[in-house]
């Protein structure tokens, strides 16, 4: 009888450690889910947002500001051709693009031989989508006295024209580059976790914060049609397939492929973007999210130096268990999004985004369900030459609906999170730091040399904070990246 009651209490011990060893794993588990989700859907936001830097950097314009002159000095002395030149380049600092086409128009009606204003000229019509004009102008400074550096930049604007003109659309972007992690696990940050509501100390390796290396690699087909209206509709899509290929956690390699098709109907000052969406989600090899979203986005540009913009979306998420994780199906269910945010451009070199967010995810489990709220500034420097600076700080919330057993037992404390992400990243063509005779003056050393020069280099630092009201989910992590893109257009 002594002897059974001994073997019955061990069963129950032993139940109990296995409980606690499987509950442990999943806490963990769970953790790196949540984390590698947000990731990959936030590398999609930050390469799109680095794009369009890196499109506005090379394609600036180089102008003085003109800060002194006064509209009252043009209308005094009409007739100056410098201080009208002048006055335009400051409309053009202030993004004031269709004050200073008409500006320079005006000095070409009064000296029309002038080839510096009129390149100017060419290029704001460039800008203000007027590429008939701005082809016409191009043409005529071709048979103008130019350098050869110049007729070099003016065939360049002549192709985009021809492409732009061109009413299918294609392009591949490729991005390679690797990145290191102080907390690559998102590993809590003391030593101690809840589990059903007890604490316990952390004493395997690999649940305590692991710093790796990773290999990431990204690329993108876009395409688009224009429909054959005056006022631009078009039709879009694009395929995305992003790899994160860890050094030391395999668990950890991350994989996505995203496949977009929409429309943007535009409207005079407005644009109007319907979309739909597919995509797939692996860790460590093993698919484990799917998600179809839809998402419709308005573009309002208010002035020509002031664009507001929104969006709201719908995400159906269906999530499979894998070998790490035999509770993710609990996940699966709705997310909603809105959104609303402005770029202010302050200059042509300055533009400042602010961004706040609201969302909801609903799960099939509450204490996997919660609402979010999220705020966002970012802001662009752009240098001569193609190169920038980037920087930007995130703001966000998640509370969570229901406590979840697993972890906080008893207690009715319901989970919140807040996070801090800070982002600084610069950006240059590979031009800018290679010689131009690195390989030698050959037709091949030339090839060479033009495949190389379009390649962005871009060195970004980030450091994300996170606060919890439960230990198992506050962690904080440094990171540094450094990417190589090129973009081929045809």
């Amino acid at each position: 009888m002594t002897t059974g009651r001994w073997q019955y209490a061990t069963a129950l011990i032993a139940a109990g450690l296995t409980s606690l060893a499987i509950g442990t794993t999943e806490v963990s588990a769970q953790q790196s889910i949540d984390v590698r989700t947000d990731e990959a859907r936030q590398f999609s936001e930050d390469f799109e947002r680095l794009t369009d830097v890196t499109a506005r950097a090379n394609f600036l314009l180089s102008t003085d500001d003109g800060g002194d002159i006064t509209y009252a000095d043009i209308l005094a002395n009409p007739d100056d051709i410098v201080l009208n030149f002048r006055w335009a380049k400051a409309q053009l600092a202030r993004g004031d693009v269709r004050g200073a086409s008409a500006t320079l128009e005006r000095i070409l009606v009064l000296d029309p031989d002038l080839a510096p204003v009129r390149l100017y000229y060419a290029i704001v019509l460039y800008r203000l989508d007027s590429l008939d004009e701005a082809r016409s102008q191009f043409d005529r400074l071709l048979q103008m006295d130019i350098s050869p550096d110049v007729e070099t930049n003016i065939r360049q604007y002549v192709s985009a024209i021809e492409r732009r003109r061109k009413r299918l659309s294609q392009s591949l972007t490729l991005t390679l580059g690797s990145q290191i992690d102080s907390n690559r696990n998102a590993a809590p940050n003391d030593k101690v976790q809840l589990l059903t509501g007890t604490p316990t100390t952390i004493t395997a390796s690999g649940d305590k914060p692991n710093n790796d290396i990773a290999y990431i690699g990204a690329l993108r087909y876009d395409v688009s049609y224009d429909l054959g209206y005056q006022e631009g509709h078009e039709v879009f899509a694009s395929l995305t397939g992003y790899g994160s290929d860890q050094v030391q956690l395999d668990a950890l390699d991350l994989g996505s492929f995203s496949a977009e098709i929409g429309t943007r109907i535009r409207g005079g000052y407005w644009m109007l973007t319907p979309t739909l969406s597919q995509t797939a989600q692996s860790l460590s090899r093993e698919k484990y999210l799917t998600a179809r979203t839809g998402r419709l986005r308005l573009d309002w540009n208010v002035r020509p130096f002031f664009n507001l913009n929104g969006d709201v979306s719908y995400s159906d998420e269906r999530y499979q268990n894998t070998s790490e994780s035999s509770a993710l199906r609990l996940h699966s269910g709705q997310r909603y999004g809105a959104r609303i945010g402005g770029n202010y451009n302050w200059s042509p070199n300055h533009r400042t985004t602010v961004n706040f967010a609201a969302g909801m995810k609903e799960a099939a489990r509450n204490y996997y369900s919660y609402n979010s709220l999220s705020g966002e500034l970012i802001h662009a420097y752009l240098f001569g030459g193609g190169s920038y600076i980037s920087g930007s700080i995130r703001y966000g919330m998640d509370q969570y609906r229901d406590p979840d057993f697993l972890t906080t037992g008893n207690s009715p404390q319901h989970r919140t999170d807040r996070s801090t992400r800070t982002r600084l990243t610069y950006g240059a063509p590979l031009s800018t730091i290679l010689p131009t005779d690195l390989f030698g003056d050959s037709e091949t050393a030339n090839q060479i040399l033009g495949f190389l020069a379009p390649i962005n280099w871009s060195v970004t630092g980030e450091y994300l904070n996170t606060k919890s009201n439960i230990p198992n989910y506050e962690y904080h992590n440094a990171r540094a990246q450094v990417f190589l893109t090129r973009r081929w257009e045809f």
